[in-house]
This record gives C-alpha cells, sequence and structure tokens, in this order.
C-alpha cells in the first residue's frame, strides 16, 4: 500500500512539473555586464525571446544558487510589459560541469575503476595463499609419503607461493600508483575549487504583450561569493622622477559559472552595509546610593537600584584573462577605464571584455596608472633599526579615489618588497614608504668614555653618550630625517637631562630627537647625543 501511494505522488509530482514547463518558456541566458562590489557582486543576463500576444512566463533557467532575493531586477528592449519577477531554486536540474572539470573527473572514476580491480585480484591472490598453507598436508597420519611424491608437492608449493607473493607485490605497487594519481587529480580538482553544485535558480519573468514581439529581456540580480580589493604597484626610477602608481584590483568570484568576456565594473559601494541614518538617542545618566552600593554583596548589581535601566548597545595571483580586441595598442586594461565618481562610492568602468573563472582565485585586472609628481626623503631610528627608509611624500593624492590596500614596492627597476597604502590619513601628504636602501649606511654606537656612573650622596647619577653616523653612498644629494630619545621621567625622584644632542629639534614630552640634514655623495655625518638620570641609589630604575 504505502509503495503505491510513493509512486502515486511521485507521478503527481513529474506531472506537475511537466505541464508547469510546459506551459513557460525556457531560456538560456548569457552574462553580458557585472559590477563587482567589495563583497558581493551585481551579474545582468540577457535573453534573446520570441513571444505571442497575452501573458508569458519567460523562465531564465541555470542561474547561480546564491542569488539574493532582495533585488532582482528586469527589463527588455520591446514593447513588452513586465508584470513580475520570482526567484526559486531548482533541486531537480544540476548545472553544466566545465569541460576541464569534466576530463578530470572522467579520469579520476576510470582510475577508480582500475584501483577497484587491482584491489579484488590481490584478494583472490591472498585467498589462493591462505588455502594452499591450509592443505599443505601430504597423506594421512597412517600413510607414509615417498621421497619423490614430497618432493614433487614441495616444489610445487613453492612455485605457486612464489608466484602469488610476486602477483600480490605487483597488484600492491599497481595499487599504490592508482592512489597517487587519484590523489593528485584530487587536489587539482579542489584547486579549481569546482566542486558541483547541488541546485541552480530559477528567475520567472511574467511578461505580457498585445502582439506577438521579438526582442531581448535583461535581468540582473545581487550574488555573494564574489568581491574584489585593491592593489598597487609603485614604481620609482630615481630620487628626482616622479612615481608611477599601478592601482590594480583583485576579483575573486565562486558563484558557480564563469564570468566569460563580461563587461566589468568594479565599485568601492557595499551592498550589504546598512544605509539608514543612525538615531541618536538620549545619553542618560543616573545617580546610585553609595549606602546601598556598600551594603550589596552581589558585585554583579554595580550599586545600581532595580529601578535603574541596563545599558544597552547597539589571499595566487593570476592576470585575468582579457578578450582580444583589434587595433589595441595597450597592453593593460588601465587605459580603457573610465572612472564614475559620485557622492558615495566610486566606480571603475573597464571597457574591454574581462573573463573571471568561478575558481575563488584572485584575478588581476588594471584600473588606472597614474604618474605622481613626489619629493623624497629618507628615515632612520637607529636605536630600533639601523637600515635607512625612502619615502616618497604625494601632496594631492586624494584626487587620485585611492583606497587601502598592500603595495607592491620597485625602486631603481628592482623590487625591493611590500609595504601598505594607508589612504585614511586626514593630512594633505601621503607617505609612501619605498623600502630600504642600503646605499645609505647608518651606525649607532655607544662611546664608553662618555659613560659614566657615580653617587653623589643620597643619589646615583648615570651618564650615557651615543654617536650616530650618517653614509650618503648613494650617487646624488639625499635629505634625511634621523630620530632618536632619550627617556622621559615619570616620578619627581627621578631626574633625567639632555646634556649634549649636536642641534636636534627635542621634544620634552616624548623625549624624542629629530635632525633634518642634506648630505651630499660620499658625505659622512656624525651625530652625538649625551644625557643624564639621576635617581635615589638605594632604588632601581625600571625601563632604563
Amino acid at each position: 500500500m504505502n509503495n503505491k501511494i510513493i509512486t502515486t505522488v511521485t507521478a503527481l509530482l513529474i506531472f506537475t512539473a511537466t505541464y508547469s514547463k510546459e506551459n513557460a518558456k525556457l531560456v538560456k541566458s548569457d552574462i553580458n555586464e557585472v559590477t563587482v562590489f567589495l563583497s558581493g557582486a551585481q551579474v545582468t543576463s540577457v535573453a534573446s525571446i520570441s513571444i505571442p500576444a497575452g501573458t508569458t512566463n519567460i523562465v531564465f533557467e541555470g542561474l547561480s544558487p546564491y542569488i539574493l532575493n532582495d533585488n532582482i531586477q528586469a527589463r527588455g528592449d520591446a514593447d513588452f510589459t513586465i508584470l513580475s519577477v520570482v526567484r526559486k531554486l531548482n533541486y531537480l536540474t544540476e548545472n553544466d560541469m566545465p569541460k576541464e572539470i569534466k576530463v578530470l573527473t572522467d579520469s579520476m572514476e576510470s582510475l577508480q575503476t582500475k584501483l577497484d580491480f587491482q584491489k579484488q585480484l590481490r584478494e583472490i591472490y591472498e585467498q589462493e595463499e591462505k588455502m594452499l598453507l591450509a592443505n599443505k598436508s601430504i597423506g594421512g597420519q597412517n600413510t607414509g609419503v615417498n621421497v619423490a611424491e614430497l618432493e614433487k608437492a614441495a616444489n610445487l608449493l613453492r612455485s605457486r607461493l612464489t608466484e602469488i607473493q610476486l602477483k600480490t607485490f605487483e597488484s600492491k605497487q599497481k595499487e599504490k600508483k592508482l592512489q597517487d594519481q587519484i590523489y593528485k587529480i584530487n587536489l587539482q580538482i579542489n584547486e579549481m575549487n569546482a566542486k558541483k553544485l547541488t541546485s541552480v535558480s530559477e528567475v520567472t519573468v511574467s511578461v505580457s504583450a498585445k502582439m506577438p514581439v521579438s526582442g531581448k529581456l535583461f535581468i540582473s540580480y545581487l550574488v555573494s561569493n564574489a568581491g574584489w580589493m585593491p592593489y598597487y604597484d609603485i614604481r620609482a626610477i630615481d630620487n628626482n622622477s616622479p612615481i608611477k602608481l599601478e592601482y590594480k584590483a583583485k576579483v575573486w568570484q565562486n558563484t558557480g559559472y564563469d564570468w566569460d568576456a563580461v563587461k566589468l565594473t568594479l565599485s568601492t559601494a557595499n551592498p550589504n552595509q546598512s544605509n539608514t541614518q543612525p538615531n541618536m538617542l538620549a545619553w542618560n545618566i543616573y545617580l546610585y546610593d553609595n549606602y546601598q552600593y556598600k551594603d550589596k554583596s552581589d558585585s554583579s548589581s554595580y550599586g545600581y537600584t532595580n529601578s535603574m535601566p541596563p545599558s544597552s548597545s547597539y589571499e595566487v595571483e593570476v592576470d585575468a584573462k582579457k578578450e582580444e580586441t583589434k587595433n589595441v595598442s595597450s597592453n593593460t586594461s588601465s587605459s580603457f577605464t573610465t572612472m564614475v565618481d559620485n557622492q558615495v562610492n566610486t566606480s571603475f568602468e573597464i571597457n574591454i571584455p574581462y573573463t573571471i573563472p568561478t575558481d575563488n582565485k584572485k584575478y588581476a585586472v588594471d584600473i588606472q596608472t597614474f604618474s605622481v609628481p613626489a619629493t623624497y626623503k629618507y628615515y632612520c631610528a637607529p636605536k630600533i633599526d639601523k637600515d635607512a627608509f625612502l619615502l616618497a611624500k604625494i601632496t594631492g593624492w586624494d584626487k587620485y579615489n585611492l583606497m587601502n590596500g598592500e603595495a607592491n614596492i620597485f625602486y631603481e627597476g628592482v623590487y625591493v618588497g611590500k609595504s601598505f597604502l594607508n589612504t585614511r590619513n586626514t593630512t594633505d601628504t601621503l607617505d609612501i614608504s619605498l623600502g630600504r636602501d642600503k646605499n645609505v649606511v647608518v651606525t649607532r654606537i655607544k662611546l664608553q668614555e662618555f659613560c659614566e656612573k657615580k653617587v653623589i650622596g643620597l643619589t646615583k647619577k648615570e651618564t650615557i653618550t651615543f654617536e650616530i653616523s650618517v653614509r650618503n653612498k648613494k650617487k646624488q644629494e639625499i635629505e634625511i630625517l634621523i630620530e632618536d630619545q632619550i627617556p622621559v621621567s615619570t616620578n619627581k625622584d627621578v631626574e633625567v637631562e639632555l646634556m649634549e644632542s649636536t642641534g636636534a629639534k627635542y621634544d620634552a614630552v616624548q623625549g624624542k630627537l629629530s635632525w633634518n640634514y642634506k648630505l651630499t655623495t660620499g658625505e659622512n655625518k656624525k651625530i652625538k647625543m649625551s644625557f643624564s638620570v639621576k635617581y635615589p641609589k638605594d632604588k632601581v630604575l625600571s625601563g632604563f
């Protein structure tokens, strides 16, 4: 009885699904435009349609299962009216597997079949070996065996067992090779993130036409599992030339479908962020009873009465596949980028087709390239680090709409390392660290002959002297800022005195000493700094 009910229900479901399919117009669509946000993306798909007069349900099949229901829009370019837009998940239809993944999956299934065969063959050999060993007795308990028969039986047993052992060993070796191949293919499939989707989305657009019409129907929808982040290539030729700043993006997506030769736009907006303005409530303060607080044994009350309201508060970078275009004179998309700046966000429209596969990898997209005027200055804090760092100072940087991001630094044609571009800066000048320069040599040594400890009455006085040496080995004049420090007293019984500083700018609050110098080629500048600390002799200084 139960089987009949199940069969009837299944047949009814199949009939209903078939009926609904026959009364709807199924269309395959192509993704032609994508706007990628810092988190998420807006995808536009287009389908060519031909509809009769009246009302027709156009079903866009095989869409990403990661569509967000909040914002699905439809528009057309012909004389018909859009009545409604509805999205649902289809668990009965699976998305098409990419060709490369299908080849890998087929190979893995073939290898698994061979592996299963080898395991079964080895099991047969092992069972045969057990049978031979279990029946190796010759003759009965009361019956003897002549030497010729014994020798013949022993030779037969030895020969067969040897053959079985060799076959078993050979089978194990083949199993190991097959397992290694399967393991590598699995790694490759995982690397391509080609996990087959268990469902797809379908968007049904109900349209009405007064007469038969043909045209195009567009749907736009938000998807998760996508985004982009900015990064930069910063190139400085020398200390006298402008900086070449290449603004780039790392774009990734794992929506289940490749974005193939699409018009790509990068937006600094975040559609997942609330756009509702905050509402500032009254900031109420209260008095509490000291007596009541002292009598409270429960510390969790913190002295508040029961009538008081509780507080409340609310990383393989690879270049993206660029489609070939005719008569293109540039190798990067930055020459084809249009920046659209409005009051709340910035969009970068890439005017050449891009392909971003659905493999969760970060693809490099060129946005813009600037030649930025800069002044150069070295910085060194030899107490912390003996190397001198080259800084490029950029003014008027806010007009380039830069964002916080990692930067690859190239100086004099050589990659020198990574830095971080901090654009959350309210000053007019943006400092970019171009890395260490070994041609500016800085040393800091303690001059023992100028250091002493002595006791004067009830106090102890220590004098310490350092010498800082800066040598310019570069072929041009440089400007350098050198910083050091002396201790700052936090106790009235401890006195710190700056005794010598070679003309440094002194910040007494922080104890910081600063020197600014211009050094010609080969010039060596020496700086002496000396300070004393006086404190009670029966005390021990901390942090000194």
